[in-house]
Order: C-alpha cells, then structure tokens, then sequence
C-alpha cells in the first residue's frame, strides 16, 4: 500500500565561497552510461575577491515547501561537509512526533509538524538552539493506516503568519511570533469535498491573498486573511502533491494533482483550462509537477513513469514519456539539464537516479542506497537515507560520488532534508528532529 506525500526549506554579508574539500568514505556502484570516479574525489577551496563595497547573499530562509522557488534547491554556497574526523556538527535534536512533515524555516525559527498524544501539534522552535518558542495542537487521530501515521503535510510561513494543512482537512492560520491561533476552519467540510484516501498532505500554496489548497478535483482557494472560502472544485478525489505555480502563464495558472489527472487551473475564478488524465494505483499522485522553459515534467510510482510535456499550446502535448523514473512520494529535482529523484517503491527498495530532461535517458542509477529524501544547494546533492544517512555529493549527469556522509538520525527518515543559513535540517517518521551545523 502507499504512503503519502511526506510534506515531504536571511542574508548576511561575505565576501568569501567555500566549497567542500573531503575523501569518498566508500564507494558506491554506479549502474548506467556514466563513467564514476572510484577512488578519491577532491575539490579545491575557491576564494572569490569582491570589489569593496559588494556583497553577497549566502543564506535564505525556506518558508515553505520544496523552498522559496518551489523546486527543492537552495542557493547558498557558503556551507561547510568537511567534517572533521568524518563527524558532522550535530547542534541540536529535539522530538517533534511521528509524521512526515517536513520543515520550514524564516527568521530564525524552524516549523513543523507532529502528532504527540491524540494531537497533532505545530512547534515553533530556535534555529539556533532547538529550544521551543511555542507549539500549538489540535485534536487528531494518528491513523497509522498502512503507515506509521502522523501529519504529512508542511506549513507555509507568509510573513508574520504560519499556515497549518491538517490531514482531516482542518486549516490553521497562526502568528508566527506565538502560535495565537489567527483563524481556523474544516476546510473541506465547507468546501463540501472528500478527503483522499490518506488524508491531506498537500502544503498550502500563498498566491497574493489567496491560499490554494489542494482539495477536490482541482482545488480549493480562501482568502489568506480571514479564511473565507473564494472558490472550489468539484467533489472528487485530490492526489497528494501540493499546487505549483505555471511560471509565466495568462491568465496567472497552477496545476493541482487530482486522484485522476494533472489539471491546470486559473488561480483567480478555479476554472479548469486543461487536465492531463493521470492515472495511478490507489489514486496516488504525489510527486509535484516540474516546470522549465514552456514544458512540464509529470511523474508518479506504482509504475506510471515518468512524461515530458510541451505547455506553449492550449493542451499539454507530449514530448516523451519513460517508465525509467517512477517519484512514488517524491519529487525529483531538475537542476542544469538533468532531473534528480528517488525511482520505485520506497518500501521494496527504491533507487536514485539521474535522468536527461530534453530525453528521458537515464544517465546514471545506484541502486543500493536506500533513498529517503533528496534537496541540492551549491551544486551539491544532499541524501537522506531511509536509515537516517546523510550523504552528500556534487549533482552531475557523471555519476554519484559522495564527499562525505554520516549517520544523523536514528530510525527511519522518508522526509527531506532542508538546508537553511549553514544548517541542515533532518527529521525521522518517528520525530527526532537534527540540526547538522554546516557553517565554517
């Protein structure tokens, strides 16, 4: 049976880009058309000199899910994996309770979520220190239907207020600065939809003052400031990945995953300007679309594959299609020509591999690292195993070939991690809750 969607990332001044100087602490097979190095892979410390009085942005917050750009890549380069003695900085774990929610981070503070003694609760914690700022919990069953159970959606931060998707349908707006609770509501029991299979995972999307919601067979939008419902869809199944944003589009357009279809909506009126029939076992769309250069990248597990479409008409058309990638849960991750992502079943051995995005073509396949979860910042690939491993190596069609990796979490880890101002964010299904301190 499936899992859902593990829903499933400031500035300061520099002048100087380190970059990662460490040895391969074991080989890993590479299966594919790439060649690997086998050995020692090394890379030299690089110094930029700015002119005075320039400066450069080494840090951001991730204020909502897959980051600020919604495609799971960070741009900082100012971090540190040469780990001394092959230990990462571990500055602090705290639990957050069983789920699959991943974590969001703006000024200072770290979101998320999960579910402690028939409730699911928002912590708001220090990025600095762990330390809770506040939490915030409402009634909720574990449902450990198939899974372990638990939250499996991830709060969006919007300025100075924090929006909670619960599994039963239940949307919270908080103030990021206590936990006051803003405003909240059953969602879907106003909207008068069905709630999918496994309870709702999609993160709510923050559209001007709008929030759009994954719900129904193509959505549902409320007002960000008072909840009120603007609009929504008809009463079928929803899939499990969360709204992206068609970039470009007019009318101003996302596309929602349905248990059935990929559908592209106007963000304004709900209006369905096209569906693209999806079908899955379970009705388990839980990979979000990926958009670059006109086209969309859609893909799913239970062996759906993997489709390239062109989006310049009024109808997606297909460029290609491949059943060589297959995001059960989730998305890859398209980074200079090539798409990174977990392939097959999580729970019978899943694989990690790159792909060709013009092509289809797999360019490289490991296929016994256990993949959990998957982000990239500075070029570099950052894996967490489902045996809590964090492993990173340099995103390249060429092959895998860590520079370093290390064990920081105990039990099993199917969230992404996030990196945000030098820090690496790691949680477990069970709720331990890492910080990797990657600042020099």
């Amino acid at each position: 049976m499936p899992l859902p969607h593990p829903l499933l990332l400031r500035h300061k001044l520099a002048s100087v880009s380190r970059h990662c100087v460490a040895a391969v602490t074991r080989r890993r097979r590479v299966h594919g058309l790439a060649s690997v190095a086998t050995s020692v892979f090394s890379r030299t410390l690089l110094v930029f000199a700015l002119p005075i009085g320039v400066s450069c942005s080494v840090a951001e917050d991730w204020y909502r899910w897959r980051g600020p750009n919604g495609d799971g890549i960070s741009t900082e380069t100012e971090w540190n994996c040469d780990w001394k003695n092959g230990q990462p900085t571990i500055a602090w774990s705290h639990s957050v309770g069983t789920g699959f929610s991943s974590v969001v981070v703006k000024d200072g503070r770290v979101f998320t979520l999960g579910h402690v003694d028939d409730q699911d609760v928002v912590y708001c914690l220090n990025v600095a220190d762990g330390e809770v700022r506040w939490t915030f919990g409402y009634p909720a069953e574990l449902d450990a239907r198939d899974f372990e159970g638990g939250p499996i959606s991830t709060p969006t931060v919007d300025g100075d207020r924090v929006y909670v998707m619960g599994r039963a349908g239940e949307l919270f707006c908080l103030q990021t600065s206590d936990g006051t609770k803003v405003w909240g509501k059953n969602v879907a029991e106003e909207a008068d939809v069905r709630l999918p299979g496994w309870g709702c995972s999609a993160a709510p999307l923050v559209i001007g003052d709008k929030l759009l919601l994954n719900l129904g067979e193509s959505g549902v939008a409320v007002d960000k400031h008072s909840g009120e419902l603007s609009w929504s869809s008809d009463d079928r199944e929803c899939g499990y990945a969360s709204p992206v944003l068609i970039p470009d589009s007019d009318p101003t357009a996302a596309v929602i995953a349905s248990g059935r279809a990929y559908i592209g909506v106007d963000i304004q009126s709900g209006k369905q300007l096209w569906a693209e029939r999806w079908l899955t076992s379970f009705n388990c769309n839980a990979a979000d679309p990926i958009f670059h250069d006109g086209k969309m990248f859609l893909c799913s597990g239970y062996n759906r594959g993997a489709a390239l479409f062109d989006l310049n008409d009024a109808t997606p058309s297909l460029i290609w299609k491949s059943k060589e990638m297959k995001n059960q849960i989730h998305s890859s991750i398209l980074y200079q020509g090539h798409l990174y992502g977990i392939d097959g079943d999580m729970e019978t051995g899943a694989r990690l591999r790159c792909m060709d995005w013009a092509t289809g073509e797999i360019r490289w396949s490991v296929d016994d690292l256990r993949p959990g979860g998957l982000a990239l910042a500075g070029g570099r690939l950052l894996l967490l195993t489902e045996p809590g491993e964090l492993m990173i190596a340099p995103a390249t069609p060429d092959g895998w070939d860590p520079i370093t990796e290390a064990k920081v979490l105990d039990g099993k880890s199917w969230t992404a991690p996030v990196l945000s101002d030098g820090r690496i964010f790691c949680r477990s299904i069970q709720g331990q809750l890492v910080c990797v301190d990657c600042r020099d």
